[in-house]
């Protein structure tokens, strides 16, 4: 991987364009549009004065093998975009587009052991998975597995998605706040923050128990702003202990992302990198 090379994690609330050392955070939200991104592309750039060779984009929603943006509940106005075709008109002729959470576990697991079963779990506006099962990523039919944030769990009455429990949108609005509010209520130890977090972490933790279950991995990586908010991680981990088969839980280690904030984004920069073609979805067959 090169300087040459752009990795840009676009999420439901900030996007973040990485290129060597050098980052820019911006704010997106519901909103936010291809127009937008092109916009903030283009001053990320004119920052170094030199075009980029390739540019990795990834995005929290299904993305078909053309590189194209098939659904996005959090940006829903980046469903149907093209990147490739977009960016071609600035002069960019390698691009490459992935899922977040798939770019996720092409940085954390570039370097993983030949025969690994593994996982990332990402959780920030909403919440998502990707595997890899015996050193191979477990993509399913269309290449869209790992929407972990759709599995239905038990919540009070009703049966709902794990996103509307564990996320961290969710959980703010639970709270009747924004999710910079919620985080700062958290910090200062607001009992109603504290008692949502805790049952999405929970709740979270319950799901991890089915992935161990199911798939019996040696590691679990878990990254996104709500797992740093106060007590999560805690309630994740002591539920994924009490509802995992004894013996798989001990096969398996809970840990952060290695690269922090920058993991998704630089996982769409390796993407970029390491494919000739531009091609870094999963065909559909």
């Amino acid at each position: 991987m090169t300087d040459a090379t752009i990795g840009v994690d676009l999420g439901g609330t900030k996007a973040l364009f990485v290129r060597g050392e050098r980052a820019s955070r911006i704010d997106t939200g519901p909103a936010f549009a291809p127009d937008d991104f092109v916009a903030r592309l283009a001053s990320f750039v004119a920052g170094d004065g030199e075009p980029p060779s390739r540019i990795g984009i990834a995005v929290p929603g299904l993305v078909d093998g053309d590189g194209r943006v098939v659904a996005c509940d959090v940006l829903p106005a980046l469903a149907g975009w093209s990147p490739r075709a977009t960016l071609a008109g600035l002069g960019v002729a390698h691009v490459a587009v992935v899922n977040d959470v798939r770019a996720a576990l092409i940085e954390e697991m570039h370097d993983a052991p030949p025969g690994v079963t593994a996982a990332v779990v990402m959780v920030g506006t909403a919440v998502g998975a990707a595997f890899v099962a015996n050193g191979q990523p477990l993509l399913g039919t269309s290449g869209w597995a790992g929407e972990l944030g759709y599995l239905p769990c038990t919540f009070g009455d009703e049966v709902k998605r794990l996103d509307d429990v564990a996320g961290g949108a969710a959980m703010a609005a639970r709270r009747g706040v924004d999710g910079q509010r919620f985080a700062e209520l958290a910090r200062a130890d607001d009992a109603a923050a504290l008692e949502i977090i805790r049952v999405g972490g929970a709740a979270l933790g319950t799901a991890i128990a089915a992935v161990v279950n199911l798939l019996n991995p040696s590691r679990i990586a878990l990254g996104g702003g709500a797992v740093a908010l106060p007590g999560y991680w805690d309630a994740l981990e002591r539920a994924a202990e009490r509802h995992s088969i004894p013996e798989l839980w001990r096969d398996c280690r809970l840990a952060r992302v290695g690269s922090g904030e920058r993991v998704v984004a630089l996982g769409a920069a390796r993407a970029a990198a390491s494919d000739p073609a531009g091609n870094a979805a999963a065909p559909r067959r």
